[in-house]
């Protein structure tokens, strides 16, 4: 099966939600995307600060950089992103949310 070939990080907006109350924790984590080369990192609270570990999310057809951006933050679980609609992403393709781990 052909590969479609991995999208520039230049070309990839993140939404990074701080899931876990850490004061500055999703500011950090997007200026560290930002030097990594990502074309736009926004820092935002996500619905609950209770989330146990830390997640990458995808919309349809980002898979392949879900998992690049998952090995560019130390983040293992990755999974489709569900339960957000469009107008929350704010134009981002993949949404990192920060949890206790």
């Amino acid at each position: 099966a052909h590969r479609h070939p991995l999208r520039a990080r230049s070309r990839l907006s993140v939404l990074v939600l701080n899931g876990n109350g850490v004061a500055h924790a999703a500011g950090n984590t997007a200026q560290r995307l930002l030097d990594r080369g990502y074309r736009h990192a926004i820092p935002a609270d996500a619905r609950s600060h209770g989330y146990a570990r830390s997640l990458v999310l995808f919309t349809p057809g980002y898979a392949p950089e879900a998992h690049r951006l998952a090995h560019d933050t130390g983040i293992r679980a990755v999974s489709p992103l569900d339960g957000m609609r469009r107008s929350q992403l704010r134009g981002s393709q993949l949404v990192v949310i920060l949890g206790g781990s």
